[in-house]
């Protein structure tokens, strides 16, 4: 009783109303499809709403010190489950799903919940200055990295990409210096640099000017030779991978998905169709929508998947600038909340497992809802709460009840 008592009731509220909202959405997203299963999918969804947030109640309820303790065995049950998908894994254009009897679960989802704990567990074991010891980073970078990695085989690689944005966050909350930072995200930046279809033309002297700019930088603040000579061979290596990648590793559906995030008018009726009709479906909406089940891009079926990728086209063609808006600022609540749960703990574990969860959040939210608009591709990530889809919302309402409990017991740290 004393625990319940406790709870973050406001937390608990706005994600309940998250959860109802996403249900009914789904109802008017599948109500005038043909197929059976779609038009059944609100149902599946709010069963899986009432286990989910049961499992959720129950992590509460969890000894503060356990989840510490098996933070490592989580962290490999996690790898298990994507290695079994590999062997065993089911799905249409990818190996992505694990079917338990009648159930049919995507073990990724909450592989990335497991990875967090882990990470949290490596980045708080020792003092604050670790982080900045090469061993510290690897390490942490080698616990994203492999779940990454089994991922990218499956092939799903948004999924893998979301398993990197927790990653500098909890970093930073570590304890690692800025400078740092930018020494890791370099490579990345070099990445962008040299990537030609997004310059047309440009690109060589946009990564030239970066290598320049960057190895001045780094040496004027630093000093040291060898660092620089390391950084500018790490920037090189990454930026002329990005060639080789583009050529040789991505499928052609991953190249369509990001020329059409470029350019999404250059093939209206192919690739760039999702895009077009999710931005007049949400255009349409006006200031307070067409109305509940009125939504004649869902209706007719102009857009594709909008129970699952394009839920939030839904709510801007139905619900309107208000009831997008109202959306958006479930999200920032519930991400503000945390934050703040992940600064008022004192306990390094639990403060960096709530900032993590903070970042995993506000990535898919961002990815989500930026894909729908046309500012990011399409990369067939959910939206937390909203998008159809059991192991999505299983993994989202652990973390909600991971962050219920470290606030229930944020007095005996």
């Amino acid at each position: 009783m004393r625990l319940f008592r406790e709870l973050d009731f406001l937390l608990l509220a706005a994600t309940l109303v998250t959860v109802l909202l996403g249900v009914t959405m789904i109802y008017s997203a599948a109500f005038h499809s043909d197929s059976t299963v779609v038009q059944n999918a609100w149902e599946k969804q709010a069963k899986f709403a009432f286990f989910s947030l049961a499992v959720s109640l129950a992590i509460v309820y969890i000894p503060d010190k356990v989840i510490y303790g098996i933070a490592h065995p989580l962290y490999l049950l996690g790898l298990l489950s994507l290695l079994a998908v590999l062997a065993w894994g089911t799905g249409d254009d990818a190996a992505r799903w694990l079917r338990l009897g009648p159930l049919r679960l995507q073990p990724s989802e909450l592989a990335k919940i497991t990875t967090i704990i882990a990470l949290a567990r490596h980045l708080s074991d020792g003092t604050t200055e670790r982080v900045n010891e090469p061993r510290g980073f690897l390490g942490a970078l080698c616990i994203s990295l492999v779940p990454m990695a089994l991922i990218v085989r499956q092939p799903d690689l948004g999924t893998a990409i979301s398993f990197g944005a927790p990653l500098f966050p909890m970093l930073y909350w570590a304890g690692m210096r800025k400078l740092f930072i930018f020494l890791v995200v370099s490579p990345i930046i070099s990445v962008v640099c040299s990537f030609e279809p997004l310059w047309q033309g440009a690109a060589p002297y946009i990564f030239a000017t970066f290598i320049i700019g960057s190895t001045a930088f780094i040496h004027l603040l630093l000093g040291r030779l060898w660092v620089t000579i390391t950084m500018i061979a790490v920037n090189l290596s990454a930026g002329l991978i990005t060639v080789y990648l583009w050529d040789h590793f991505l499928r052609q559906y991953q190249k369509d998905r990001i020329m059409t995030f470029l350019d999404p008018e250059s093939d209206r009726l192919g690739s760039g169709w999702n895009i077009i009709q999710s931005k007049i479906a949400i255009g349409s909406g006006g200031l307070t929508g067409k109305g509940f089940l009125g939504g004649t891009q869902t209706k007719y079926e102009f857009l594709p998947a909008a129970h699952i990728d394009f839920i939030f086209s839904v709510v801007g063609e139905e619900l309107g600038f208000v009831g997008a808006l109202v959306v958006l600022a479930l999200f920032f609540f519930l991400i503000a909340r945390a934050l703040h749960i992940g600064s008022m703990v004192k306990n390094r574990f639990y403060s960096l497992i709530a900032i993590g969860l903070a970042s995993m959040l506000t990535f898919h939210v961002f990815v989500n809802i930026g894909m729908t608009i046309g500012v990011m591709p399409v990369t067939g990530l959910p939206l937390p709460f909203l998008s159809s889809g059991g192991s999505s919302l299983l993994s989202n309402l652990v973390a909600i009840g991971l962050l219920l409990h470290i606030y229930t017991y944020r007095h005996e740290y």
